[in-house]
């Protein structure tokens, strides 16, 4: 299967994303395609062995649709530089957005500068052959800016039985221009006057419904502005340090372990870490919080973030699409691509809401004639029928919140995956969370060690093994190793005991470290004295690695973790929403208790294994919890698959990141709180803008057919809901948490 992204211009309605789908989604070889309306693109994956980009790209143009090709089948793959690539498509995209956001202008300006003509013949001017006049400025006007209702509705509801947006102006439209034309022409044959023309109604139509297209087309923009903004954020060059030189270089073309000098002031190239000197970094615009953050040798860097002090070297570690920032972008944009259950509802509805507007017109037509018999009348109120009737907000009620909402989460240093997330998250009743990089800040240090014999020999032993093992723990054990100037051994057959530790070989020895419970299976055993005294250590919070090497017992070394800054406010924030908090960790009780207290979670499971983990959620889940995990190692990635609503730690390994439904880029447990407050205020909009949308076409078209709205006047209403669920959902931009 090959996925490509395309940009499709000239839709205008639900309608015109329901039909795209539909019809696309029925070519031999389309495995899914998903059409967003709020940023006028499409997701395809198909089979390239029975159908081509291109073919789909020439059916939708035939379709009445402009596409283009985004990103090219295998792009994520093969290029070494996608996210530059990516770059140019989205300023090419940007670019054609721009160019259809002016010709609307053009046309709507056009059709003002012929109404306006209009106008005054009606009301101010008395010239012979008005009405031919009259015909002639409003055909100009028809064929410049009303010509996309015409070429697209016309044919949609003729050629493909599926009438949408475009269909009810031009059969409104079109009414009022043919009645007009016939009483100039036929009615009154001789005097060429006409005494119940429309001309001015059809050209103020089609002016006011251009204006609102083109003011909808520009707040669309806007609101789609997260993942172009993020792509700009990026450093353009870098000072790559080549031989003791320094060479300015596009920072494309980077390599992983090239030497850069960032100098104060600027934007730091790509994701790397410091090897010489020191800084304030001003990481806002990735994680959305104003503080700078104090760098030091060995501390990790993201590109595009902002150096404000001093100069400092660091060592490149990932570059082009393997960036914090262009990973950013690419989920940012799939959230926007990805529809939320409520949209299902509005598919539904608009599949059957313009069929349901041309009947209600034909029956308001019906009735005025044959009450009245005034045909001009019952003509006129139908027009006004078809033009107030408003597919459009119905469509962008839910995208457009969609679309600002992610990208107000991407700007907080909150990435949410999907659409579904957002929806989600306001339920959640319950939390679980890890320890270790979650709650505490996964930088754990060695504190005691008590380990018999040679205690350096023993420690290049446990720290050879540990090296085999990603865990922080095992990474602590490690550095101190190295503080001691320890040297490593090869280690093999090293076995990782997920909530235990580690077991393996090191030279000709067998060596296991870990819990206690893990020498206990291994039928080792542990003096009652030494028990006791790291007991004592575990009541200070401090988590202990016993060791044994032989099935002999050589001692233990005692770690400890700091709470994260801010993790007692989170948990308090979490609280006050009546949402409960538990803790599970594979470390040993009194650890867990310890750091629980601290921080205020009062639910705590310790010494669990991943399994346990995923047991424990589902129990939650039977008791009729609605669960979000929160965690960021390889062993919380089944929970956090399992639970409603996973969130993975930007600082976490790759699985916990790519199995979690939010990624917390600093891996700021408050950002969870942040991330169901954001959810909340995303799905009012998304309920304010439908119940807009829904009011507006139950209360305006009775309104139409009883012939107390004039066409003109329902131009500009239709046009206003549609800006108004736009402009609302743009609130969303300036949202804080109270």
């Amino acid at each position: 299967m090959t996925t490509i992204q395309l940009s499709i211009a000239d839709m205008d309605c639900a309608s015109c994303v329901n039909n795209i789908q539909r019809d696309v989604g029925k070519l031999p070889g389309v495995h899914h395609i998903v059409v967003n309306f709020a940023t006028n693109k499409a997701e395809v994956m198909f089979d390239e062995q029975k159908i081509s980009s291109e073919s789909i790209v020439d059916f939708i143009k035939k379709s009445g649709y402009t596409a283009t090709i985004l990103r090219e089948p295998g792009s994520t793959e093969s290029m070494p530089h996608e996210h530059m690539h990516h770059e140019d498509h989205a300023a090419h995209a940007q670019a054609e957005s721009e160019k259809d956001v002016q010709k609307k202008l053009f046309k709507a300006l056009f059709g003002l500068t012929i109404s306006i003509i209009l106008i005054a013949f009606d009301f101010v001017l008395v010239l012979p052959y008005e009405g031919v006049l009259s015909f002639l400025l409003t055909l100009c006007l028809l064929a410049y800016t009303a010509r996309e209702f015409f070429l697209k509705g016309i044919p949609a509801f003729f050629l493909r039985g599926r009438p949408n947006m475009d269909t009810l102006v031009a059969l409104g439209v079109s009414s009022a221009f043919l009645y007009s034309t016939y009483n100039v022409f036929f009615a009154h044959a001789g005097t060429m006057e006409s005494h119940a023309t429309y001309f001015m109604d059809a050209a103020l139509i089609s002016t006011f419904i251009m204006f609102g297209r083109y003011l909808e087309a520009r707040s669309k923009g806007e609101a789609s502005s997260a993942v172009r903004k993020l792509l700009h954020m990026g450093a353009k060059v870098a000072h790559k340090v080549v031989s003791g030189d320094i060479q300015d270089v596009p920072t494309h073309t980077l390599q992983v372990s090239d030497l850069l000098l960032v100098k104060p002031g600027e934007k730091i190239p790509v994701d790397g870490m410091i090897t010489d000197g020191s800084a304030s970094i001003d990481e806002s615009m990735i994680t959305g919080e104003s503080l700078p953050v104090e760098k030091t040798v060995g501390s990790k860097v993201i590109g595009a973030t902002l150096n404000t002090t001093t100069a400092f070297t660091m060592r490149a570690e990932h570059v082009g699409k393997e960036t914090v920032l262009a990973q950013m972008a690419r989920m940012v944009e799939k959230a926007q691509m990805s529809r939320a259950p409520i949209q299902k509802l509005v598919d539904l509805i608009s599949n059957y809401f313009v069929w349901g507007v041309v009947l209600i017109a034909l029956v308001t037509f019906g009735a005025w004639y044959t009450t009245t018999g005034d045909f001009s009348m019952a003509l006129i109120t139908t027009v006004a029928v078809l033009i107030i009737a408003c597919p459009c907000a119905l469509g962008l009620a839910t995208p457009i919140s969609i679309v600002v909402g992610t990208g107000k989460g991407a700007q907080m240093g909150i990435l949410l995956k999907n659409a579904e997330t957002l929806e989600k998250m306001h339920k959640i009743t319950a939390i679980c969370f890890d320890k270790t990089g979650t709650i505490t800040e996964g930088k754990p240090r060695v504190t005691d060690m008590e380990l018999w014999g040679a205690e350096n020999d023993m420690l290049q032993l446990v720290a050879s093994l540990e090296r085999q093992s990603e865990h922080p723990l095992a990474q602590a054990v490690v550095r101190y190793a190295l503080e001691k100037n320890v040297s490593f051994l090869a280690a093999s057959k090293a076995t990782a005991l997920p909530g235990r530790g580690i077991a393996g070989t090191v030279g000709t020895q067998s060596v296991v470290v870990g819990s206690a419970d893990l020498l206990q299976e291994k039928n080792i055993s542990i003096d009652q004295n030494t028990l006791k005294d790291a007991k004592r250590f575990a009541k200070e919070g401090k988590t202990i690695l016993h060791a044994a090497v032989n099935t002999t017992y050589q001692g233990f070394l005692a770690l400890q973790d700091t709470e994260k800054h801010n993790a007692h406010h989170a948990i308090k924030a979490l609280h006050a929403r009546g949402i409960k908090t538990i803790m599970m960790t594979g470390d040993n009780p009194d650890v867990a208790q310890t750091i629980a207290a601290n921080v205020g979670i009062p639910t705590v499971h310790a010494v669990i294994t991943p399994d346990g983990k995923l047991a424990l959620i589902k129990q939650l889940q039977a008791e009729g919890e609605y669960v979000a995990m929160v965690g960021d190692g390889i062993n919380d990635a089944p929970a956090l698959a399992t639970a409603q609503v996973g969130i993975a730690m930007g600082t976490g390994t790759d699985i916990a990141v790519e199995t979690g439904d939010i990624v917390l880029v600093q891996g700021d447990l408050f950002k969870a709180v942040e991330a169901i407050e954001l959810s909340k205020a995303t799905l009012r909009n998304i309920q304010q803008n439908l119940f807009w949308a829904f009011l507006y076409n139950v209360i305006g078209i009775p309104i139409a057919a009883l012939g107390l709205l004039n066409p003109a006047l329902s131009a500009i209403a239709m046009a206003f809901s549609s800006i108004s669920v736009v402009l609302n959902a743009l609130r969303l931009r300036r949202w804080t948490m109270n």
